[in-house]
């Protein structure tokens, strides 16, 4: 028994030996022919290798292609390789510091600091002395804040100084630090000049900051620094306050709060003006005139010169010759030359008959600005005086105009001088007006607009009568206008325009009363304790200023006479629907 089991065992062993690979062989070939569980539908070789057991084979089972049995198939580089896992990224170290700007010493009171982005300004009320302000001390501290550079007095305003800050790392981030004036709700205009500006001729070299604020239409359309020359430019605004207008020139053209670029711009000081409005609500309106073909903007702005705060003024783009503006030099007939005309005349410049100005018959101080006349008398000087005589003999006629003056832009300018009742715009002072090469006469641009809506001593009173051609001072009994208002045909084409553009331009004026006084409220309170008029009589204004006596009152003041005035002329044009 012994025995036959010891021969047994051998045979056994082989027969298990046997049956063991059978059976591994049926299994692989059902694999192969794809009998055994199939992988997921995306066939992912790499998830298949991921999966699998450790067996020390890193090999793939693999299909057979059809057709090919018994062939070995080539393995694709994604089934025999495992994913590579890319390592996580250590993070570079980054600033971490909270930075907070001090400032300390006799007006630090008066001032208020901002840290933004890469900027710290301290931003300073409009009562502080630039003479304290250069005294302040500065300090950076702060969460995690371990050191700092920077000047730490000394500073001029507007002009900018590196800050460099260090945290606790080690790590550090450059600033730049500035004084600025703390700004209402309007722009900022500053100007230091390299000498006083003492008259309306000769400039004077200097530097212009313009920080637009932070309102909507202006936020970010600044200046810093931009080198101009400037000079004093008016007349009464000049010769009879303190609160000056000014004639800038950019050395550079430049946009001024999105305006176009130029190099010529003007500040005016509306100081005559207690709503502070006239002018950017007059041009806000002719704006919206088709046949007015070039109206300067108005932009009200706070006002610092030499760092003293002079109040609130508005910035325009300059009146002059330019394909943008005035644009005479067309090229549509040279044998018909343009000219670009100014009625009435800067006082300090001698300007001589026949060679600078002319006369008509009804007209006098007929300033021309372009071209320059340079001989008495020569062909240029006598083709216009000519061209003026014929188109004034022929208003006078009441027949025959058309041939001579651009009839639709004589009812625009017209109906916006009578809506504002502008009675120094009337052919006496401040009253332009062009002809373009192979053009007619062309009233415009519109300007000078603080003595009006009811503020000249010269109005009608009681809205009875047009301001351009009837009004009490004599230099408006007797213009253009006198005539052409007494010709039907020329005021059937007032009356049809006024119900055309009446609506735009009450609903105009009223917007941009409510839009403005919203924004400069704040710094005309400012203006008012630096110019201490309301409630008082400056000029030659009428406006009842015991009972307009507050700056809201002045505002509204203007509000109703546009309202008022409107109504005079639907009543004078026999016009009842409205």
């Amino acid at each position: 028994m012994v025995r036959m089991m010891k021969k047994l065992i051998p045979l056994l062993v082989t027969a298990i030996i046997l049956l063991s690979g059978v059976l591994i062989f049926g299994l692989v070939t059902r694999g192969g022919r794809g009998e055994a569980q199939k992988p997921s539908a995306t066939n992912d070789a790499s998830a298949l290798t991921t999966n699998a057991p450790d067996s020390g084979n890193t090999e793939a089972p693999r299909e057979t292609p059809e057709g090919t049995e018994g062939q070995t198939a080539e393995p694709s580089p994604a089934a025999t390789q495992a994913p590579t896992v890319e390592p996580t990224p250590t993070p570079e170290p980054t600033f971490s510091a909270t930075v907070v700007a001090k400032v300390e010493g006799e007006c630090a009171d008066l001032v208020r600091t901002e840290v933004t982005e890469n900027l710290i300004e301290a931003k300073y009320a409009y009562g502080a002395s630039e003479d304290a302000l250069k005294k302040l001390e500065l300090s950076i501290g702060g969460e995690r804040v371990s050191s700092s550079s920077c000047q730490k007095t000394g500073f001029e305003p507007w002009v900018t100084y590196p800050v460099t800050v260090t945290d606790e790392n080690g790590l550090t981030k450059d600033y730049t630090f500035r004084l600025v004036p703390d700004g209402k709700n309007i722009p900022v205009v500053s100007i230091y000049t390299d000498a006083p500006v003492k008259n309306r001729v000769d400039y004077v070299g200097g530097r212009i900051y313009i920080d637009g604020g932070d309102t909507l239409a202006y936020s970010g359309k600044n200046i810093d620094g931009a080198s101009l020359k400037i000079r004093g430019r008016g007349n009464a605004s000049w010769d009879q306050t303190d609160k000056k207008s000014y004639r800038i020139k950019l050395d550079e053209k430049a946009s001024v709060l999105g305006l176009k670029k130029d190099r010529d711009w003007v500040l005016v000081s509306n100081h005559f003006d207690k709503s502070l409005l006239r002018n950017v609500v007059a041009h806000s309106m002719a704006q919206q005139m088709d046949y007015l073909y070039y109206t300067p903007t108005h932009i009200l702005v706070d006002f610092f010169l030499n760092g003293e705060y002079m109040g609130v003024y508005a910035i325009a783009d300059k009146i002059e010759e330019a394909k943008s503006k005035v644009n005479i030099y067309n090229g549509t007939n040279p044998d018909e030359p343009g000219f670009f005309i100014e009625i009435g005349w800067d006082y300090s410049q001698p300007y001589v008959r026949d060679r600078d100005y002319f006369d008509t018959d009804i007209i006098i101080r007929l300033f021309v600005k372009e071209p320059e006349i340079t001989a008495a008398n020569n062909s240029d000087m006598m083709y216009i005086k000519n061209y003026i005589k014929k188109a004034e003999q022929a208003m006078l006629a009441g027949e025959g105009y058309e041939e001579y003056i651009d009839v639709d832009n004589f009812v625009d300018w017209f109906i916006i001088a009578e809506l504002t009742n502008n009675t120094e715009m009337a052919f006496y002072r401040s009253c332009y007006f062009y002809k373009p090469e192979g053009g007619k006469l062309t009233l415009g641009p519109v300007w000078d607009f603080d003595m009006a809506f009811g503020n000249h001593e010269g109005d009608i009173k009681g809205y009875n009568g047009w301001a351009t051609a009837e009004a009490t001072y004599h230099y408006v009994n007797d213009t253009w206008m006198t005539y052409l208002v007494k010709d039907p045909a020329f005021m059937e084409k007032v009356k049809a325009r006024w119900q055309q553009v009446r609506g735009t331009l009450l609903e105009t004026a009223n917007a941009t009363i409510d839009s403005q006084y919203a924004l400069v409220k704040d710094s005309a309170e400012l203006n008012f304790k630096k110019w201490d008029i309301l409630g008082k009589k400056i000029g030659i204004g009428t406006v009842d200023y015991k009972v307009y006596n507050t700056y809201e009152k002045q505002v509204e003041y203007v509000r109703e006479f546009i309202i008022n005035r409107a109504a005079w002329i639907d009543q004078r044009l026999g016009m009842s629907d409205f």
